[in-house]
């Protein structure tokens, strides 16, 4: 009899084994049907067996109910990367099964008599013909001969906002396909692959797959067969495609491989970045990373020579980098000069005002969505918060009329009519945000055409590809966004952008936040002047003298690099070191607050020996109550990932042993925020 170890999707960590039915074809990567806690579930076959694991007694064996596949479902490197992924980021193979197939292939139910889902429709995007810069065309050679050579390397292009990197992939993808190979495309944003996708359409025709969670499940299973069936030629998608099942990989690209995006923040915490790098690796074929604002991670690896290095210094078409202006809004305030309370500064406001005159488009960004970030009582100076987490609630406006929201975990309030503390009728809102913007900007120019793109929009994905081509068509004049806007978008009709509060990312208590902040203002600026007019940015701070705020004025992204790694390597964080955030949550306090002493007192168990490791805390969370849980934190910093790992594995079994289950302990492995 021989057996095969299964990865169930469930949050146990390791593998289940069952015996294989005689006479039964299996391979590693096949799907099965299978008894799993009394009810029917679907496992992927990892490996296969002749003698059980040690210490598991015959009897308590089951035998597979059903081989539901001829070939695998995963390929082997494939397979290899959910285990490689499994292991680093200390998560159950289950749930890595789960990331890479599409929901309907894991779902034991009979499938529903349905008519064949039709792939998800992409419009071609025409372009005029495109004249390459000389950088570009030497990018495109360097990387098409690394792709050529059927072996994994890794090449970061570190070209400016508008200088043509999309271009740059779109060509090697092109070589790809005339060789008869696959190109896979990573984006941080769903939004962006409207765009992208039809651009690629118009080269490839119907042989351009997209593949991210906004497509129905029926969508998504739909993709995956034509990926499946070597029926594409270039697949775009956001983290999930990741796993996309390409038999003759080619090349995989991470545009915007600096962006926080790629990290799976809940549940199962791997980066997409990173495990794009390691597909490639297992693949043996050419991971590209992209940005204007590379991570530092990135950025150092390409200065030790272990990453190839591509420069685009220049803008395509002849275009030039936009003029940059920074504002002090402490001066501003202390000249009054008509600002009242208003978001704009007159600079801003003038420039707003000349630029629609001149029948061109604005855009500008706001850190925060909603009307204002907290309703404060001007009596007692009370803040009114959210009962489930632990920071104030947010002014919003809708059709409805006005409400209080929790960006945490989405509670809503009507306003209140008096203070909650002191009962003053006082209440005032504070801070601005997109929605308290869109409304001064329509008061303050009636004439011109507003929209706002922040994910409380009504309509969703339709109302976005609205405001996107209403851009690209001139319909729209001034366009008030968050973060949404700043990654990737193409409108060569915006020639100034104003960050109206360049400081919101600087009072994250985040060792990342100088580069985020850096990463965001270069990003939302370089929208301006991609078009044949001249652009002008205009930074609005309270912080002029702030490193990340004048490096990007300046667009001196190598000076920021400079002094943000010799800040790193004193303070021993990353790319100089390896770190994981434990993370302990319980609904009481004093519960949260002993796990996290016990979680610290096992990691300093096993971490000792290891000269390499340091573990920082327990300490509150930042934002210690979140949905009705108190969260404490703990830091692991080691000196390699050899010593993190073992710490962690030895750790691992100890706290879930030991830790009472009152408590919630998760680890996260190169955490993209310590929030």
């Amino acid at each position: 009899m021989s057996f095969a170890d299964l990865a169930i999707p469930s949050p146990i960590r390791s593998a289940f084994t069952y015996s294989v039915p005689e006479g039964a074809s299996l391979e590693p990567g096949m799907r099965v049907l299978v008894e799993f806690r009394k009810k029917s579930a679907i496992g992927v076959v990892l490996s296969l067996r002749e003698n059980l694991p040690e210490g598991v007694a015959p009897g308590r064996i089951k035998p597979i109910v059903e081989v539901l596949d001829e070939s695998p479902s995963l390929s082997a490197p494939l397979l290899e990367l959910m285990q490689w992924m499994s292991s680093y980021y200390f998560a159950p193979i289950g749930e890595a099964v789960r990331a890479a197939l599409p929901a309907r292939m894991l779902d034991p139910a009979p499938p529903r008599t349905t008519r064949p889902s039709a792939p998800a429709e992409i419009a071609a995007l025409h372009e005029d013909a495109f004249l390459l810069t000389a950088e570009q065309s030497f990018a495109i050679e360097e990387i098409a001969g690394r792709a050529r050579s059927n072996a994994h390397s890794t090449c970061l292009i570190h070209g400016v906002t508008g200088s043509g990197k999309t271009e740059v992939y779109l060509r090697l993808f092109e070589r790809l396909a005339a060789e008869g190979r696959q190109g896979l495309l990573l984006v941080p944003e769903i939004g962006l692959t409207p765009q992208l996708a039809g651009r690629a359409a118009a080269r490839f025709g119907e042989r351009v797959a997209v593949y991210h969670s906004a497509l129905t499940d029926a969508q998504r299973h739909a993709q995956w067969r034509r990926m499946r069936s070597g029926e594409v030629d270039v697949v775009i998608g956001t983290r999930s495609a990741l796993f996309a099942p390409l038999p003759s990989l080619g090349a995989i690209v991470v545009d915007e491989e600096h962006d926080g995006s790629y990290k799976q923040d809940e549940g199962f915490t791997y980066n997409g970045r990173d495990c794009a790098v390691m597909r490639a690796h297992l693949e043996k074929v050419l991971c590209v990373l992209g940005s204007a604002t590379p991570s530092l991670e990135s950025a150092a690896n390409a200065r030790s020579g272990k990453y190839g290095l591509l420069s685009l210094g220049s803008r395509t078409g002849n275009a030039s980098m936009p003029s940059v202006e920074i504002v002090d809004m402490r001066a501003a305030r202390r000249s009054g000069d008509g600002m009242g309370f208003s978001s704009l500064s007159p600079a801003l406001h003038r420039a707003i005002s000349e630029t629609i005159e001149r029948g061109e488009q604005a855009l500008l960004f706001v850190g925060r969505r909603g009307f204002a970030s907290a309703l404060i009582c001007e009596s007692c100076g009370e803040r009114i918060g959210c009962p489930n987490c632990d920071i104030s609630l947010c002014a919003h406006s809708d059709r409805r009329g006005d409400f209080l929201s929790c960006h945490c975990c989405d509670f809503r309030a009507p306003y209140p009519e008096s203070c909650p503390s002191c009962g003053s009728l006082e209440l005032v809102p504070a801070g601005h945000g997109t929605q308290r913007l869109e409304a001064e900007i329509a008061d303050f120019f009636p004439g011109a055409s507003v929209a706002r793109l922040d994910s409380d929009m009504a309509g969703g994905q339709k109302e976005r590809n609205r405001i996107f081509r209403g851009m690209r068509r001139g319909e729209i004049d001034i366009l008030v966004g968050t973060q949404m806007v700043t990654k990737g978008h193409d409108f060569p009709g915006i020639t100034l952008v104003g960050v109206v509060s360049a400081d919101h990312s600087l009072h994250m208590p985040d060792f990342r936040s100088a580069e985020r902040t850096l990463q965001l203002i270069t990003q939302v600026a370089g929208r301006a002047g991609r078009g044949k007019k001249p652009g002008r940015v205009i930074i609005q701070t309270w912080q002029p003298e702030h490193p990340s705020i004048a490096a990007a004025a300046k667009n001196d992204f190598e000076g920021f690099l400079d002094a943000e790694l010799a800040y790193r390597k004193r303070a021993g964080y990353p790319p100089f070191s390896k770190i994981a955030c434990a993370r302990v949550s319980a609904v009481r306090q004093d519960a949260a607050r002993d796990a996290a002493g016990q979680v610290g007192s096992i990691l300093r168990a096993e971490a000792a020996g290891c000269p390499g490791i340091s573990i920082l805390g327990p300490a509150p969370a930042p934002v210690e109550k979140q949905r009705n849980r108190w969260r404490w934190h703990l830091l692991v910093k080691a000196a390699n990932q050899r010593e993190l790992a073992l710490v962690l594995s030895r750790a691992q079994a100890r706290i879930e042993s030991e830790v009472p289950r009152a408590a919630r302990v998760s680890l996260d492995v190169d955490p993209a925020t310590l929030m």
